[in-house]
């Protein structure tokens, strides 16, 4: 298994926004423009699967409106926050061809914030991680699944598309819940 092993590099453009469910429906704020940034290992299983467990910088956040003028939302405001994750991801390689392959991936993630800040009407503030319910804290953990697709090339270079769902209420509010989503789109390379 140790000849076989190999270890990898991912860097990708994230689109997160945040979504938030209350008892009047659902909501999303714009998508803002983030960096991942994942170390991972790979181990060959059989039928051309693979284990890759992982170790990633994971930056979401969401614009977020601070206002209204003459009728129009105001989009100035915004949270960013980084997360330590850790992935687990199980990957299927479609038959190699002598160019390159396909492969889809899909497996949990768990996160840990490490930081964060928010804009609201030129003020930015560190975000306060914490227990107090109906403030305006967050919780400092989130977890979910994540999906990959793309394709290495056979030198080791892939692009790959994914998207993260975020399943842990990551506000400390009890009447909105609210979820990290993520799209992005990245590059990576394989030893």
């Amino acid at each position: 298994l140790q000849a076989q092993m190999s270890f990898g590099l991912r860097t990708a453009a994230n689109f997160a926004k945040e979504v938030r469910y209350s008892s009047y429906g659902s909501s999303a704020y714009p998508a803002i423009t983030r960096l991942h940034v994942e170390a991972y290992v790979e181990l060959p299983l059989r039928n051309n699967f693979a284990l890759q467990p992982g170790v990633a910088l994971q930056q979401t956040g969401s614009k977020m409106s601070t206002g209204s003028q003459n009728g129009e939302i105001l989009m100035d405001g915004w949270r960013k926050v980084q997360y330590l994750e850790v992935p687990l991801n199980l990957m299927y390689y479609f038959p190699q061809n002598n160019f390159g392959q396909f492969f889809l991936a899909g497996g949990p993630y768990t996160s840990v914030a490490i930081s964060g800040k928010e804009k609201f009407s030129r003020t930015v503030e560190e975000i306060q991680f914490g227990t107090r319910k109906n403030s305006n804290e967050m919780k400092k953990y989130d977890a979910g699944l994540n999906f990959l697709a793309g394709f290495k090339l056979t030198n080791g270079f892939s692009v790959h598309g994914g998207y993260e769902l975020g399943l842990l209420d990551i506000k400390l509010d009890d009447k909105i819940s609210t979820y990290n989503r993520v799209f992005s789109i990245g590059l990576g390379y394989q030893l």
